[in-house]
């Protein structure tokens, strides 16, 4: 804003006056005047400079307190801007596809050939070098928009940067229905478009046209910044993330002893707030922002942080993505995410926090049940995994694979998780009394307070699994006994590093990344935890009672009686009932000859002590 101080002399006194320019966006406001001038007569010279500044930063302050004033962008003039611009979409798109002969074959292939070289460009625009380029020509169409609606433009405005996302998604749109035009494969159908651009963008422009979300009812809330907020709504995002998982470990809840992944997945979900709408007060959360976070979430690409194609970007950025359905994150964990979210804001209702929960309900239908992710691992599967060639030489045990070697096989012999064979310590080896005079050689998979890196997955967790025949054949005690001349070791498998709350990831990634795609097993539906599910599955077709089942893999029995109130059984019972039947046979006689696969383990770690 120019400011100056100009002086008149005249005969008798000198005039000195303020003088200041209007800002343009703000002359509407002062009837077209495009600048004032104050008398600052009377004023001594050395006063005059003093009271000219104090002048200018009064006049910034009005300027400010008028633009404060002015319409702003709003989230309901985003949607009222949005379904303008799909009507605009809808007139291009036709207008577009009826200038081309459908009959004339040569000039339907030119015209898609232009469209998709226009989609081509666009892309690239968006994730190339020339991304701020594009944002730039956007924004100047925007501001064109703005300004004619009286709303000033602010580049760093929530707001205005979800507008910006959902037009380059409306543009995209776009291509894909011109091209059903030409193409004539539809009959195009506006109604259509806009339940697409509904659906695509997550911001619910044209509920008329829409069946009601289930389990979805309005709330009775005051628009949005309507009204005041108190001093606890008014609690930055971040803030507030802090106090509850703090208040969620220092409680009595199940949350006590939360493991670091867990909350590292916990943060993760919860930190989406504060990407996608920056650190705002937790008040000013609403139900329009859950379902654009939600249309986010459900596009987000699977391991976000570590894909090289993914992991830098942001969210605004990943929203302009086109991302594959198979390399989307899977339902569940959209689901995880979701339940996270609405835990959060219900215990803000629940604190004080805010007014409403605007994440409740909004868990996604899974068309499979849970019995349904993984598959179990077939007989010839399970042949082709362990047979002597193909297990030998990539468990190579000799380069301190040891994990490789014996991980696996106590999960196919006993159903316990990756993390519970990858945690174990030397100790919790033992020989156990059983109903008779022997003991009997188990695995006592148990919490220690003074071995925090050891955290079980639940209460049913908590338990005696005797060791299956085969792995003593395989010499797996022997191993054990050998591990024991080294004083200084504790660990069974201490190749294995402690990680976002679990030792298991490398055993995940020889399994599932290495071993079977090598041996062209691997499925979208199957992985490590298919070795538990194939126990699971072999116990139950050979008739065993689902609590002694449950007892060995460590599930809860769904009984009060038996999971609070009663002991887990002798390690007798679970070896007579389970492991004795747990048998994998072919329609070879022979079977699978596990015993191929026993390896002189003096010879190796004597070898490595050499």
């Amino acid at each position: 804003m120019p400011l100056s101080l100009s002086k008149q002399t005249k005969k008798s006194c000198q005039y000195s006056f303020f003088r200041a320019i209007i800002p343009q966006d703000l002359q509407e406001h002062f009837c077209g005047t495009t600048g004032f001038q104050l008398s600052v007569n009377g004023v001594s010279d050395d006063e005059v400079q003093i009271l000219c500044l104090k002048l200018k930063q009064l006049t910034k302050s009005i300027f400010a307190e008028i633009r404060v004033g002015m319409n702003s962008l709003d989230l309901d003039a985003v949607k009222n801007i949005l379904r303008i611009e799909v009507r605009k979409q809808i007139k291009h798109t036709e207008h577009f596809a009826l200038g081309t002969n459908v009959f004339d074959n040569v000039k339907k292939s030119k015209s898609i050939q232009n469209v998709s070289s226009q989609e081509t460009k666009m892309l690239e625009d968006l994730s190339g070098e020339n991304i701020k380029d594009y944002e730039s020509l956007l924004d100047e169409k925007l501001e064109g928009i703005l300004t004619s609606l009286d709303i000033g433009i602010d580049t760093t405005d929530t707001n205005y940067k979800n507008l910006r996302r959902k037009f380059i998604q409306l543009y995209l749109l776009r291509f894909d229905w011109i091209r059903t035009l030409i193409n004539q494969t539809e009959h195009f159908d506006e109604n259509e478009f806009r339940k697409e651009v509904d659906a695509k963008l997550g911001l619910g422009l044209f509920p008329e046209l829409q069946p009601r979300i289930e389990n979805y009812a309005p709330e009775p809330v005051a628009p949005y910044l309507a009204a005041p907020l108190s001093s606890l709504q008014s609690t930055s995002i971040s803030k507030c993330i802090e106090i509850f998982i703090d208040e969620k470990k220092q409680g009595n809840s199940r949350w006590d002893d939360i493991r670091e992944k867990t909350e590292l997945e916990i943060r993760t979900g919860l930190n989406l707030l504060i990407e996608g709408f920056d650190d705002i007060p937790i008040g000013k959360i609403t139900k329009d922002n859950a379902y654009a976070l939600k249309s986010h979430i459900m596009n987000f690409p699977k391991n976000r942080t570590r894909s090289e194609k993914y992991k830098d970007k942001d969210l605004q950025q990943l929203s302009k993505m086109e991302i594959p359905h198979k390399d989307r994150i899977h339902p569940t964990t959209i689901n995880k995410h979701l339940g996270n979210l609405s835990s959060f804001m219900m215990w803000g209702v629940n604190n004080g926090y805010c007014d409403t929960n605007p994440f409740a309900k909004m868990k996604i239908k899974q068309k499979k049940s849970a019995r349904d992710e993984r598959d179990r691992f077939t007989e010839n599967e399970i042949k082709e995994l362990f047979s002597k060639k193909n297990y030998l030489q990539y468990t190579n045990v000799k380069l301190d694979r040891y994990f490789a070697y014996w991980v696996p096989l106590i999960a196919i012999f006993s159903g316990m998780r990756a993390n519970e064979i990858s945690a174990l310590y030397i100790d919790n080896i033992r020989k156990i009394k059983g109903n008779h005079r022997e003991s009997r050689w188990c695995i006592d998979i148990v919490e220690e307070i003074t071995r925090p890196d050891k955290r079980l997955k639940n209460t049913a967790s908590r338990r005696i699994v005797p060791i299956h025949d085969t792995l003593i054949d395989l010499g797996f005690i022997d191993f054990i006994n050998l591990l024991k001349r080294d004083k200084n070791r504790n660990r069974v498998f201490e190749e294995l590093n402690y990680r976002e709350g679990t030792y298991a990831r490398r055993v995940s990634r020889f399994w599932n990344d290495k071993y079977l795609p090598v041996l062209n097993i691997k499925t979208p539906k199957n992985g490590f935890h298919s070795l538990r599910h194939t126990v699971i599955d072999t116990l139950k077709q050979k008739g065993i009672e689902p609590h002694f089942i449950n007892e060995l893999v460590g599930q809860s029995q769904g009984n009060i009686a038996l999971d609070r109130y009663g002991k887990g059984y002798n390690p007798d019972i679970i070896y007579n009932k389970c492991l004795k039947k747990l048998v994998y046979e072919t329609s070879n006689a022979r079977g699978i000859d596990f015993h191929s696969l026993k390896i002189d383990w003096g010879k190796i770690i004597v070898l490595e002590e050499g």
